[in-house]
């Protein structure tokens, strides 16, 4: 119990963080254009998280939704450097796009 409080106080803070930055673009900043977009994008990843699928919508609690929950990846995570072996004999060997040195 003690485990979903904690998730639902962090999903509760980033919708309040996601409506926050889009009121600011719109009131401060009077950018009107991708408000529309950006009123849809928090209600669709409140309802695609973890904890509304097993509270709200009642699915079981086991694979994918079994605590503690995976942490999704974020866009920051997706650009570091691989240091497995053959990832970097691979980038040894393309490191000038492929040309060969004869």
């Amino acid at each position: 119990m003690e485990y979903d409080k904690g998730q639902f106080r962090q999903l509760i803070k980033s919708q309040f963080m996601g409506v926050g930055m889009m009121a600011v673009m719109h009131l401060y900043f009077k950018y009107t254009n991708p408000l529309l977009i950006q009123s849809i994008i928090p209600l669709k990843g409140a309802f695609e998280s973890n904890l509304v699928k097993i509270h709200v919508f009642g699915k079981p609690a086991t694979g994918d939704l079994q605590r503690p929950f995976k942490a999704a990846n974020s866009f920051l995570s997706q650009g570091q450097p691989k240091t497995d072996k053959a990832s970097l004999q691979n980038a040894e060997k393309n490191w000038r796009g492929g040309v060969k040195e004869e």
